[in-house]
């Protein structure tokens, strides 16, 4: 699903929750804030000479596909970056570490009794895709990111907080090549897919998605989202 949009001239970004937007937010200029609804938020202003329309969406699958279907419709970016957190479950990964997105899937979709894939809504695909240019930009940036280890690949959602071993086993079984788990990036994806709109997923660890998941991410999800905003802001300087 890559077009060209090398040299993008407004980007468009979501995240859940305000701390996941919050430096972004700060660095804009021409900051306008515009309410939506009753809980999305959207900010519009300039970085690095580029149009920007950022969006806290709120947590979960649904409000993330009805934020993101809103900036679309309403600012019409030429690509969508979704920023935030996540729990790490891949080899090697640590809190602070970032994840660029490949494949996005849902963990907690289930209709393989008609022969869909697990994770598969049906008429959909089992898995989306990251925008290749988009992914080749988050990977050129990352080469100066110097805060934290950078990893790609799979990416897993579901409308819960994982935080257990059990949990974890059980999503891996399915997903046996994942990363990171958090709880909005398959819905943007599946959004962007429907609406033809360039997309990647940068998620940087809060949590090990482990049975003190909970204590790890409410003391390291500003680290976690300062990190992944970090790369956003590289990645658009490099576009």
């Amino acid at each position: 699903m890559s077009r060209e949009i090398l040299h993008p001239e407004t980007v468009g970004i979501v995240g859940a929750m305000e701390a996941e937007v919050l430096t972004l937010r700060d660095s804009l200029t021409q900051l306008h804030t515009h309410k939506i609804g009753k809980n999305i938020t959207m900010y519009t202003g300039k970085y690095a000479g580029k149009d920007i329309a950022l969006c806290q969406s709120g947590i979960g699958k649904v409000n993330a596909a009805v934020a993101t279907t809103l900036l679309i419709e309403h600012f019409s970016p030429d690509c969508v970056i979704n920023t935030g957190s996540a729990g790490g479950v891949g080899k090697g990964l640590k809190v602070g570490d970032v994840v660029i997105g490949t494949q996005i899937a849902h963990h907690d979709v289930d209709v393989t009794a008609f022969g869909y894939a697990h994770g598969q809504v049906p008429q959909m695909p089992a898995f989306y895709t990251c925008d290749s240019t988009l992914t080749y930009a988050a990977e050129a940036a990352a080469v100066n990111f110097k805060d934290a280890h950078i990893f790609r690949g799979v990416i897993v959602s579901g409308d819960q907080f994982i935080n257990g071993q059990d949990k974890i086993a059980q999503i891996r079984r399915h997903f046996p090549e994942i990363q990171a788990i958090e709880m909005e990036a398959a819905a943007i994806a599946q959004t962007c897919f429907l609406l033809k709109m360039p997309f990647v997923i940068i998620r940087a660890i809060s949590d090990s998605a482990d049975e003190n998941a909970n204590i790890s991410f409410d003391e390291f999800l500003a680290t976690a989202a300062q990190h992944s905003a970090k790369m956003v802001h590289q990645m658009i300087e490099a576009l």
